[in-house]
């Protein structure tokens, strides 16, 4: 029987946590596997717990929690036999939504039970693990005020953006994607994996998980007028390259700058830094997919 380990964030989730537990207690749609269910303790425990999965022949370990649980998850399961599922308990939730996980648990629960083995890219930024969208600029502000602050969900962080969108000066990076170096001014470049930071808001719609590229989107800061109809395209998922958006697909690139800029990692604020340098790692994490998203 296949072995299937379960771990719960239970500060992810508006405390929806132990209500998850008890869905897998009750649920017999896991009974093809042999599952363990463990509740996070202390930071770090995640990583100990899906790596000691790893060490025991674990198939799969379930990460139940938001994208930084993902994150901490994934990242000891990358280049292992053993694959990642999700069951979304986060404010974001942005890999889950991309690989079609439910946000409906029970419906969840069916979707892992039936789903399909398949492998995706991961990425490298400065050494550091990454699987979804990571940015460097104002949304690494944004995203380390929003970690700081300790009030979770959308408004607070719609709250915190529009509190630094005009105050963020603009940022010039040198580039190199792909050995073609380049200049650009931007408000934040975008390194995209999957298509959406989370909430639905789709910055990459073309980003694919197993093309062996990643999406480098550069950011410019639209006029107050145009962020509307920008908003509106992002949280449809219909934003497109313009005149303030570029998007690049590449396999590694540098960016540097003169001053300390923000970094995010799959949601979670890093110290800032004058200099990153991301590289894809092409099929190198097996996930579970429902099925309708399974290629």
């Amino acid at each position: 029987m296949k072995k299937l380990r379960i771990l719960i964030n239970p500060i992810a989730g508006h405390g929806f946590a132990p209500r998850i537990a008890s869905l897998v207690d009750q649920s017999s749609l896991l009974k093809n596997y042999e599952v363990d269910t463990q509740t996070t303790e202390y930071a770090g425990h995640a990583a100990e717990l899906a790596r000691a999965a790893v060490n025991e022949g674990y198939d799969c370990v379930v990460a139940a929690g938001g994208d930084g649980t993902v994150n901490e998850i994934a990242a000891q399961l990358v280049h292992t036999s053993t694959a990642l599922a999700i069951i979304p308990a986060g404010s974001g939730n942005g890999l889950a939504r991309h690989l079609g996980f439910s946000l409906k648990y029970p419906h969840t629960l069916e979707q892992i039970a039936a789903a399909e083995r398949s492998s995706i890219d991961t990425l490298s930024i400065n050494n550091r693990f990454a699987v979804n969208v990571s940015g460097f600029g104002f949304d690494g502000l944004v995203a380390w005020r929003f970690n700081h602050e300790g009030k979770r969900g959308l408004s607070n962080y719609t709250k915190i953006a529009l509190q630094e969108y005009f105050k963020y000066p603009i940022i010039r990076f040198q580039l190199d994607i792909d050995g073609e170096p380049m200049d650009k001014e931007a408000h934040m470049l975008v390194i995209a994996n999957a298509s959406q930071f989370g909430n639905a808001a789709v910055i990459a719609p073309r980003a694919e998980l197993n093309d062996g590229l990643m999406d480098l989107v550069i950011v410019k800061r639209p006029p107050a007028l145009q962020l509307p109809a920008m908003f509106f395209k992002l949280f449809n998922g219909t934003l497109r390259d313009n005149q303030f958006v570029k998007t690049i697909k590449c396999n590694k690139f540098t960016a540097t700058s003169n001053r300390p800029i923000h970094l995010h990692i799959d949601g979670e604020a890093v110290e800032p830094l004058h200099k990153i340098a991301v590289a894809v790692l092409p099929s190198s994490l097996n996930v579970l997919k429902p099925l309708q998203h399974a290629k």
